[in-house]
């Protein structure tokens, strides 16, 4: 029976060989779209769910209020998740801490003195194989991170560091520490994760600094916690104010406060200070989602809509099979059955283009060849092209089973007109989603435009970025900075704590106004005297800061514009000269500069200070001394010679490596280029499939209205007004999907730009030239069909009369 169905199926797609090409095509995309999509939104959601009791496990994020800044943060202080097991045995079965001193990349100097700079190397807790999906693969759990100056590293860098060698007893020194670590495990994370790592090393390496068993302020620890079954999240955070009034620095624990954050949400969720990495965001895999559930709603229109329409063209066959004897079930069957058949036909398609993809579309949605062959994957899609094609069958079937044969004999069929209706509607709704999909392609790329290209209050582009953590260039710095600025391509130099707008700390601060002792924390950067000039900042009060001034500097302060606002300083000139108390001492406002953004653009500009950094030939002054920024007016080979040549020189354990400051804030909106990107493909794929359709239905439109127009062309009709007749449908339609577009795209626009503090003013535009390209393409793809027919010889079209 199968062997019958799929006989006649092949028949009947090499009668229409146009049309049937264009149906299983459209699909065949569709279905290869979704395949794509599906595979990134399983991966998308599947962000550390592969923990062993995941469902237990809680990031520990930290609030720290004070009278007019709240830090947010997604980190701790390192004694936090310490002391948390140790008063709540009965509440929590495993802890652990990612700890990086704030150094995210690291240089790691093995025993043949190759030098190599790594991310993602942490302190942690040996509780880390208990609690997360890694793997051991070499060690034992128990002992591997059971002491200091033990680490244990991954599957990748035992690789690139020893080949097939064992590494285990192996030593590597960490640049910045006196003592080597010993290899003492390898391992590899199987599942996806939030928490990125190459190497771990024990936490008890740390654990004794006295700086840190004192801190209860600085919190650069990401604390995890597996709680025990028969504790709730609110019955643990019950107890955590108890815990901070317990511990806590008396300074800061009257603001301070913590709560859970399930593990599970913290990819798609959570958008916190001092996050490990840039997250995403839950409203990408609804767009993604909602992207490839209407590429296959248009295919199944596409479908049901040719179908319909070519079923007139079929309505002798079926009056023959029906004289015959066929009941009106059999026929229903053996349409249901070529549909189902089509659609699989078109995921095979799908499939070879899948394969053909995936090299392209890899580094974008991170999905391998694995994943897209994966045996659950087939046999999930296989269900899912089943059931697309019963469901894209159901309507031809029961339409072209109820033919009368006596109608179709006496050749009335076509007159009927029937699925007209259903017709117009399905057109509406392909074009609809098209539409929709262009303005929000076209508003996406704008606002893409804006962030990358905004000016952030400083110049970015001209800025060359330096890691010198754990280098002592601290201590040396002012020989190199002068070496560096012997080439005339170097403009200046100057050093921050952490990279402008990427990344800064809190600070405490007592300002007029406050009684002696209560702090408030803002954001802050520890600078030097060039910084302001070398970042092409705009002082609008008061000055900068100056190495004539260096002793008087030392207890001085600049701050942003909104700071002085902020004290109670509306005119910036007010807040010279104001008292400004720093953990260093009793500091001064010496200059205001104009705002500047600090972070990245999804959140306003804020309160913002920079303190100079003092005691430079010290321990302190070497500790934030941790990036150097080269203002350049050129990048040219000879340039990074230059700069290359005096970093050797001054520096012998790290090797030179760079990175642009502009190029690293568009890595913050890495989300969202690779949103632009799907989405921008998912808009152009959409209107394919779309006008595919309308293509095929304008061919059958075409056919029946052949006779018309050659009658009109006698009459003298105009080639525009003969084009008029064939689009003047088809041109209705549009417009009414326009108009269901509008609020739509509306909708969801706004609720996306919502997320960024600078959005674009979306205006009239975006819509205007979607209701434009969906009428130029649809009347295109119309004229494409109708020409033939408006230019031929009447004579040969109604020779038949």
């Amino acid at each position: 029976m199968l062997s019958d169905y799929i006989k006649v199926t092949l028949r009947s797609l090499a009668k229409n060989k146009l049309i049937s090409s264009i149906n299983i095509l459209g699909l065949a995309i569709s279905l290869s779209a979704f395949i794509f999509i599906t595979l990134y939104i399983k991966k998308e959601l599947s962000y550390d769910a592969g923990h062993p009791n995941s469902d237990r496990m809680y990031r520990i994020a930290e609030i720290i209020k004070s009278d007019n800044f709240t830090e947010n943060s997604s980190s701790c202080p390192p004694n936090t998740g310490k002391f948390l097991l140790k008063e709540f045995p009965d509440d929590i079965e495993y802890m652990v801490r990612f700890f990086d001193f704030q150094n995210p990349i690291v240089t790691i100097q093995l025993e043949n003195q190759e030098l190599y700079n790594e991310k993602y190397v942490y302190f942690t807790d040996s509780s880390v194989f208990d609690m997360m999906d890694f793997e051991l693969l070499q060690g034992n759990k128990e002992t591997v991170l059971s002491g200091p100056w033990m680490t244990v590293i991954s599957e990748e860098l035992a690789k690139k560091y020893w080949g097939d060698e064992n590494p285990i007893g192996k030593k590597i020194t960490r640049v910045g520490f006196q003592t080597d670590f010993e290899i003492t495990g390898v391992y590899r994370q199987n599942s996806v994760s939030h928490i990125k790592t190459k190497m771990l090393h024990s936490f008890a390496t740390v654990d004794p600094f006295p700086f840190l068993q004192r801190n209860w302020v600085w919190n650069p620890a990401w604390t995890y916690v597996t709680l025990k079954e028969n504790v709730t999240p609110a019955m643990f955070e019950a107890k955590l104010p108890g815990f901070v009034e317990k511990y806590y620095d008396p300074r800061s624990k009257e603001g301070t406060s913590h709560y859970l954050i399930p593990i599970e949400d913290v990819h798609l969720k959570s958008h916190l200070e001092f996050e490990m990495a840039p997250n995403s965001d839950i409203k990408y895999v609804y767009i993604f989602a909602s992207c490839a559930v209407f590429l296959l709603i248009i295919a199944m229109v596409n479908f049901v809509n040719l179908s319909t329409s070519y079923s007139l063209l079929r309505g002798k066959e079926i009056g023959v099979r029906k004289v015959t004897g066929a009941t009106k079930s059999q026929l229903i069957i053996q349409f249901l059955a070529e549909s189902i058949i089509i659609a699989f036909i078109a995921y095979f398609i799908a499939l070879g283009i899948s394969f053909a993809s995936i090299s392209y579309l890899e580094p974008t949605l991170e999905i391998g060849i694995g994943e897209l062959f994966n045996v659950q994957m087939i046999a999930a899609m296989t269900g899912i092209v089943f059931l697309i094609g019963f469901l894209s069958g159901v309507y031809p079937a029961f339409f072209i089973s109820s033919f009368d044969p006596l109608v179709v004999f006496k050749g009335k069929m076509i007159s009927q007109g029937s699925g007209k209706v259903l017709r117009k509607v399905l057109v509406i709704a392909q074009f609809t989603i098209a539409i929709v999909l262009i303005i929000f392609t076209y508003v996406t790329y704008n606002q893409l435009a804006l962030l990358n290209n905004k000016n952030y209050g400083f110049d970015a582009d001209k800025i060359m970025v330096l890691d010198v953590a754990n280098t002592r260039l601290g201590q040396t710095y002012d020989a190199f900075r002068t070496q560096l600025m012997s080439n005339s391509a170097v403009e200046n130099v100057t050093v921050m704590s952490d990279i402008l707008a990427v990344n800064n700390n809190n600070h405490e601060f007592n300002h007029e106004g406050m009684t002696a002792g209560e702090w408030n924390y803002y954001p802050a950067l520890i600078v030097d005297e060039e910084f302001v000039s070398s970042l092409g900042m705009k002082i609008i009060a008061g000055r900068d800061y100056s190495v004539q001034y260096a002793r008087e500097d030392s207890l001085s302060i600049i701050v942003n514009k909104t700071m002085a606002k902020t004290l109670g300083y509306s005119n910036p000139e007010d807040a010279i000269g104001q008292r400004m108390v720093t953990r260093n001492g009793n500091e001064k406002i010496v200059g205001v500069v104009e705002d500047f953004n600090y972070k990245s653009l999804h959140s306003p500009i804020g309160p913002f200070a920079l303190d100079v950094r003092r005691n430079r030939q010290r321990n302190n002054g070497n500790f934030f001394t941790r990036h150097v920024a080269i203002r350049l007016n050129n990048t040219d080979q000879a340039t990074l010679a230059h700069l290359e040549e005096v970093w050797k020189k001054n520096v012998n354990n790290v090797p030179f490596t760079y990175k642009m400051l502009d190029s690293e804030l568009k890595k913050l909106y890495q989300e969202e280029n690779n949103m632009g990107s799907i989405l921008g493909t998912f808009a152009v794929l959409t209107v394919i499939i779309a006008c595919l359709g309308l293509f095929a239905l304008a061919s059958f439109i075409a056919q029946q209205k052949m006779k018309e127009i050659g009658i009109r062309k006698v009459l003298g009709a105009t080639f525009f007004k003969l084009f008029y007749v064939g689009y003047k449908e088809q041109f209705i339609l549009i417009v009414v999907a326009f108009a269901s577009a509008i609020p739509i795209s509306y909708y969801f626009v706004e609720g996306w730009l919502d997320d960024f503090a600078y959005r674009i003013n979306i205006g009239y535009m975006p819509y205007i030239t979607a209701g434009f390209l969906a009428l130029l393409i649809s009347s295109l793809t119309v004229l494409s069909n109708f020409y033939k027919v408006i230019v031929s010889n009447p004579s040969e079209v109604l020779r038949d009369e």
